[in-house]
Protein backbone atom coordinates (compact mmCIF):
# COMPACT_ATOMS: atom_id res chain seq x y z
CA UNK A 1 0.00 0.00 0.00
CA UNK A 2 1.19 3.25 -1.13
CA UNK A 3 -0.25 6.28 0.84
CA UNK A 4 -0.07 8.40 -2.23
CA UNK A 5 -2.48 5.16 -3.82
CA UNK A 6 -5.10 6.80 -0.72
CA UNK A 7 -4.72 10.34 -1.84
CA UNK A 8 -5.28 10.22 -5.63
CA UNK A 9 -8.37 7.81 -4.97
CA UNK A 10 -9.64 10.51 -2.32
CA UNK A 11 -9.26 13.25 -4.89
CA UNK A 12 -10.92 11.12 -7.77
CA UNK A 13 -13.98 10.61 -5.37
CA UNK A 14 -14.11 14.57 -4.49
CA UNK A 15 -13.70 15.89 -8.08
CA UNK A 16 -16.58 12.76 -9.59
CA UNK A 17 -13.61 12.55 -12.91
CA UNK A 18 -10.34 11.03 -13.63
CA UNK A 19 -9.51 14.32 -15.43
CA UNK A 20 -10.07 16.35 -13.20
CA UNK A 21 -8.38 14.58 -10.31
CA UNK A 22 -5.21 14.70 -12.77
CA UNK A 23 -5.45 18.60 -12.88
CA UNK A 24 -6.08 18.82 -9.33
CA UNK A 25 -3.43 16.68 -8.52
CA UNK A 26 -0.80 17.79 -11.24
CA UNK A 27 -0.43 14.47 -12.85
CA UNK A 28 -1.17 13.36 -16.29
CA UNK A 29 -4.36 11.71 -16.09
CA UNK A 30 -2.44 8.11 -17.44
CA UNK A 31 -0.87 8.72 -13.67
CA UNK A 32 -3.78 9.11 -11.72
CA UNK A 33 -4.91 5.98 -13.43
CA UNK A 34 -1.98 4.03 -12.93
CA UNK A 35 -2.42 4.78 -9.34
CA UNK A 36 -5.72 3.45 -9.31
CA UNK A 37 -5.03 0.23 -11.06
CA UNK A 38 -2.73 -0.15 -8.04
CA UNK A 39 -5.10 0.39 -5.15
CA UNK A 40 -7.96 -1.81 -6.97
CA UNK A 41 -5.06 -4.47 -7.65
CA UNK A 42 -3.98 -3.95 -3.51
CA UNK A 43 -7.43 -4.51 -2.58
CA UNK A 44 -8.01 -7.09 -5.55
CA UNK A 45 -11.83 -5.43 -6.62
CA UNK A 46 -12.75 -2.96 -8.32
CA UNK A 47 -13.46 0.54 -6.48
CA UNK A 48 -15.26 2.36 -9.49
CA UNK A 49 -17.97 1.72 -11.86
CA UNK A 50 -16.86 3.48 -15.04
CA UNK A 51 -18.94 4.83 -17.44
CA UNK A 52 -18.35 7.43 -20.00
CA UNK A 53 -19.69 10.43 -18.63
CA UNK A 54 -18.72 9.63 -15.12
CA UNK A 55 -17.32 6.94 -12.27
CA UNK A 56 -19.66 5.93 -9.53
CA UNK A 57 -17.94 4.11 -6.39
CA UNK A 58 -18.70 0.42 -6.01
CA UNK A 59 -20.00 -1.12 -2.48
CA UNK A 60 -16.58 -1.84 -1.59
CA UNK A 61 -15.08 1.46 -3.36
CA UNK A 62 -17.71 2.92 -0.65
CA UNK A 63 -15.61 1.13 2.23
CA UNK A 64 -12.39 2.49 1.30
CA UNK A 65 -13.53 5.95 0.93
CA UNK A 66 -14.94 5.63 4.33
CA UNK A 67 -11.91 4.23 6.03
CA UNK A 68 -9.44 6.33 3.53
CA UNK A 69 -11.07 9.47 4.98
CA UNK A 70 -10.08 8.22 8.57
CA UNK A 71 -6.82 7.56 7.48
CA UNK A 72 -5.60 10.83 5.96
CA UNK A 73 -6.96 12.71 8.94
CA UNK A 74 -4.97 10.09 11.27
CA UNK A 75 -2.53 11.05 9.02
CA UNK A 76 -2.39 14.92 9.15
CA UNK A 77 -2.93 14.68 12.45
CA UNK A 78 0.40 13.06 13.15
CA UNK A 79 2.34 15.25 11.16
CA UNK A 80 0.61 18.25 13.18
CA UNK A 81 1.51 16.68 16.62
CA UNK A 82 4.86 15.47 15.46
CA UNK A 83 5.61 19.15 13.70
CA UNK A 84 4.66 20.56 17.18
CA UNK A 85 7.24 18.14 19.03
CA UNK A 86 9.99 19.33 16.87
CA UNK A 87 8.71 22.96 18.22
CA UNK A 88 8.88 21.83 21.90
CA UNK A 89 11.98 20.01 21.72
CA UNK A 90 14.94 21.95 22.05
CA UNK A 91 18.08 22.05 24.35
CA UNK A 92 21.73 20.45 23.95
CA UNK A 93 23.09 17.12 23.87
CA UNK A 94 26.30 15.58 24.55
CA UNK A 95 27.19 12.30 23.07
CA UNK A 96 30.39 10.07 22.45
CA UNK A 97 31.12 7.54 19.80
CA UNK A 98 34.09 5.13 18.47
CA UNK A 99 35.54 6.28 15.27
CA UNK A 100 33.46 3.80 13.10
CA UNK A 101 30.21 5.77 14.31
CA UNK A 102 31.62 8.66 15.18
CA UNK A 103 33.34 9.53 11.98
CA UNK A 104 31.15 7.33 9.43
CA UNK A 105 28.16 7.12 10.52
CA UNK A 106 26.68 9.54 13.03
CA UNK A 107 27.56 12.94 10.98
CA UNK A 108 25.40 12.66 7.84
CA UNK A 109 22.39 11.76 10.69
CA UNK A 110 23.06 14.41 12.74
CA UNK A 111 22.36 16.70 9.52
CA UNK A 112 18.90 14.79 9.19
CA UNK A 113 17.91 15.00 12.88
CA UNK A 114 18.17 19.04 12.78
CA UNK A 115 16.42 19.61 10.44
CA UNK A 116 13.57 18.15 12.12
CA UNK A 117 14.73 19.41 15.54
CA UNK A 118 16.55 22.88 14.67
CA UNK A 119 16.23 23.71 18.36
CA UNK A 120 18.35 21.24 19.89
CA UNK A 121 21.94 21.72 19.81
CA UNK A 122 24.42 18.32 19.75
CA UNK A 123 28.22 18.15 20.72
CA UNK A 124 29.45 15.06 19.41
CA UNK A 125 33.15 14.02 20.94
CA UNK A 126 34.99 10.67 19.48
CA UNK A 127 37.50 8.24 21.28
CA UNK A 128 38.00 4.89 21.63
CA UNK A 129 34.84 2.59 22.98
CA UNK A 130 36.39 1.89 26.66
CA UNK A 131 36.84 5.84 27.07
CA UNK A 132 33.34 7.26 25.39
CA UNK A 133 31.68 4.55 28.02
CA UNK A 134 33.68 5.72 30.72
CA UNK A 135 31.97 8.91 30.41
CA UNK A 136 28.99 7.77 30.12
CA UNK A 137 29.36 6.01 33.28
CA UNK A 138 30.48 9.12 35.27
CA UNK A 139 27.50 11.52 33.62
CA UNK A 140 30.04 13.54 31.27
CA UNK A 141 27.90 12.40 28.57
CA UNK A 142 24.32 11.58 28.00
CA UNK A 143 24.48 9.11 24.70
CA UNK A 144 27.29 6.96 23.59
CA UNK A 145 27.60 4.48 20.42
CA UNK A 146 30.48 2.39 20.76
CA UNK A 147 32.17 -0.98 19.17
CA UNK A 148 32.60 -2.98 22.22
CA UNK A 149 30.19 -3.84 24.93
CA UNK A 150 32.52 -2.43 27.91
CA UNK A 151 31.52 -3.19 31.42
CA UNK A 152 30.06 -1.06 33.93
CA UNK A 153 27.65 -1.18 36.65
CA UNK A 154 25.31 1.48 35.80
CA UNK A 155 25.58 0.75 32.05
CA UNK A 156 22.62 0.30 29.70
CA UNK A 157 23.91 -1.26 25.87
CA UNK A 158 21.19 -1.94 22.74
CA UNK A 159 22.59 -3.36 19.55
CA UNK A 160 22.24 -0.33 17.15
CA UNK A 161 23.22 -2.38 14.11
CA UNK A 162 25.65 -4.56 13.03
CA UNK A 163 29.10 -3.97 11.27
CA UNK A 164 31.08 -5.97 8.67
CA UNK A 165 34.87 -6.18 9.14
CA UNK A 166 36.88 -6.70 5.70
CA UNK A 167 40.56 -6.89 4.80
CA UNK A 168 42.25 -4.28 3.47
CA UNK A 169 45.20 -4.69 1.53
CA UNK A 170 46.98 -2.35 -1.00
CA UNK A 171 46.32 -2.20 -4.40
CA UNK A 172 49.52 -3.87 -5.80
CA UNK A 173 49.14 -6.22 -3.05
CA UNK A 174 49.53 -9.97 -4.00
CA UNK A 175 45.82 -10.49 -2.64
CA UNK A 176 43.89 -7.53 -4.10
CA UNK A 177 42.49 -9.64 -7.18
CA UNK A 178 41.29 -11.99 -4.83
CA UNK A 179 37.43 -12.40 -3.43
CA UNK A 180 38.91 -13.71 0.03
CA UNK A 181 42.19 -15.10 1.82
CA UNK A 182 42.64 -18.22 4.31
CA UNK A 183 42.45 -16.85 8.27
CA UNK A 184 45.84 -18.73 8.02
CA UNK A 185 47.48 -16.19 4.84
CA UNK A 186 45.47 -13.35 7.01
CA UNK A 187 47.46 -13.81 10.15
CA UNK A 188 50.73 -14.79 8.30
CA UNK A 189 50.50 -11.06 6.74
CA UNK A 190 52.06 -7.95 8.41
CA UNK A 191 49.37 -5.60 9.95
CA UNK A 192 48.31 -2.43 10.93
CA UNK A 193 46.32 -2.04 13.59
CA UNK A 194 44.15 0.18 15.81
CA UNK A 195 45.03 0.95 19.38
CA UNK A 196 44.29 -1.18 22.28
CA UNK A 197 40.78 0.05 24.24
CA UNK A 198 39.20 0.59 20.14
CA UNK A 199 36.36 -1.46 19.45
CA UNK A 200 37.37 -2.63 16.91
CA UNK A 201 40.48 -4.08 18.29
CA UNK A 202 38.43 -5.74 21.18
CA UNK A 203 36.13 -6.81 18.61
CA UNK A 204 38.84 -8.89 16.68
CA UNK A 205 41.31 -10.50 19.49
CA UNK A 206 37.27 -11.69 20.36
CA UNK A 207 36.77 -13.47 17.50
CA UNK A 208 40.24 -14.40 16.94
CA UNK A 209 40.10 -16.41 20.83
CA UNK A 210 36.72 -17.42 19.65
CA UNK A 211 38.44 -19.31 16.58
CA UNK A 212 40.95 -20.52 19.14
CA UNK A 213 43.98 -18.61 17.29
CA UNK A 214 45.83 -16.47 20.24
CA UNK A 215 45.60 -12.18 19.32
CA UNK A 216 49.01 -12.70 19.99
CA UNK A 217 49.63 -14.84 16.50
CA UNK A 218 48.98 -11.25 14.26
CA UNK A 219 51.95 -10.02 13.07
CA UNK A 220 51.43 -6.27 14.31
CA UNK A 221 53.64 -4.10 12.69
CA UNK A 222 52.32 -0.58 13.32
CA UNK A 223 49.75 0.57 16.02
CA UNK A 224 47.51 3.46 14.83
CA UNK A 225 44.75 5.78 16.86
CA UNK A 226 42.32 6.35 13.97
CA UNK A 227 40.83 3.97 11.19
CA UNK A 228 42.07 7.01 8.49
CA UNK A 229 45.21 6.04 9.99
CA UNK A 230 45.09 2.59 9.38
CA UNK A 231 43.94 3.20 5.42
CA UNK A 232 46.65 5.79 5.05
CA UNK A 233 49.21 3.38 6.16
CA UNK A 234 47.41 0.20 4.34
CA UNK A 235 47.30 2.31 1.25
CA UNK A 236 51.08 3.19 1.42
CA UNK A 237 51.97 -0.72 1.61
CA UNK A 238 53.13 -0.72 5.10
CA UNK A 239 50.87 -3.70 5.59
CA UNK A 240 47.17 -4.66 6.05
CA UNK A 241 44.39 -4.76 8.45
CA UNK A 242 40.53 -5.66 9.44
CA UNK A 243 38.89 -3.02 9.13
CA UNK A 244 34.92 -1.67 8.74
CA UNK A 245 32.71 -2.04 5.69
CA UNK A 246 31.80 1.63 6.17
CA UNK A 247 35.16 3.20 6.28
CA UNK A 248 36.70 0.73 3.70
CA UNK A 249 34.59 0.47 0.54
CA UNK A 250 34.67 4.23 -0.48
CA UNK A 251 38.29 3.95 -0.75
CA UNK A 252 37.99 0.36 -2.37
CA UNK A 253 35.61 2.27 -5.34
CA UNK A 254 38.21 4.69 -5.98
CA UNK A 255 41.22 2.18 -6.36
CA UNK A 256 43.19 2.95 -3.49
CA UNK A 257 42.84 -0.40 -2.09
CA UNK A 258 41.25 -3.64 -2.02
CA UNK A 259 38.57 -4.95 0.18
CA UNK A 260 38.46 -9.12 0.89
CA UNK A 261 36.87 -11.69 3.08
CA UNK A 262 38.28 -14.24 5.21
CA UNK A 263 37.12 -17.68 3.59
CA UNK A 264 34.59 -19.21 5.66
CA UNK A 265 35.05 -17.06 8.91
CA UNK A 266 32.30 -13.96 9.60
CA UNK A 267 34.27 -10.70 11.41
CA UNK A 268 31.85 -8.62 12.37
CA UNK A 269 31.11 -6.64 15.33
CA UNK A 270 27.94 -4.72 17.05
CA UNK A 271 27.84 -1.10 17.48
CA UNK A 272 25.69 -0.26 20.57
CA UNK A 273 23.82 2.37 22.21
CA UNK A 274 25.03 3.04 25.55
CA UNK A 275 23.36 4.87 28.70
CA UNK A 276 23.20 5.12 32.21
CA UNK A 277 20.80 2.68 34.03
CA UNK A 278 19.92 5.79 36.07
CA UNK A 279 18.44 8.10 35.55
CA UNK A 280 16.28 7.72 33.41
CA UNK A 281 17.28 9.59 29.53
CA UNK A 282 15.77 12.65 28.71
CA UNK A 283 12.66 13.14 26.55
CA UNK A 284 15.33 14.77 24.50
CA UNK A 285 17.64 11.94 24.22
CA UNK A 286 14.91 9.22 23.99
CA UNK A 287 13.79 11.52 20.86
CA UNK A 288 17.00 11.53 19.21
CA UNK A 289 18.04 7.60 19.78
CA UNK A 290 14.14 6.82 18.06
CA UNK A 291 15.08 9.18 15.16
CA UNK A 292 18.67 7.39 14.60
CA UNK A 293 16.85 3.58 15.06
CA UNK A 294 14.25 5.37 12.21
CA UNK A 295 16.99 5.94 10.13
CA UNK A 296 18.54 2.64 10.26
CA UNK A 297 15.76 0.98 9.67
CA UNK A 298 14.50 3.08 6.55
CA UNK A 299 18.34 2.15 5.20
CA UNK A 300 18.44 5.71 4.34
CA UNK A 301 22.57 5.36 4.49
CA UNK A 302 22.18 2.73 1.13
CA UNK A 303 24.63 0.28 0.82
CA UNK A 304 26.75 1.54 3.31
CA UNK A 305 25.04 0.93 5.94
Amino acid sequence: MNFAWLQTFNVIVEEGSLTRAARALHLTQPAVSKQLRALEEYYGTPLFYRTTREIELTEAGKIVYQYSQKALDLIGKSRNEVQSLARIIQGELSLGASTIPGEYILPGFLGLFQQRYPGVRVKLEIGDSKAVAQKVAEGKLELGITGALIKGRNLRYELFFRDELVVVVPKGHRFAGRGSVTLEEFIAEPHVAREKGSGTRIAIENRLMELGVSPSALNISLELGSTEAVLNAVARGVGISLVSGYAARPRARVGELACLKIDGVPFERGLYFVTRKKPEPRTILRVFIDFLKEQRDSDHAGNDL
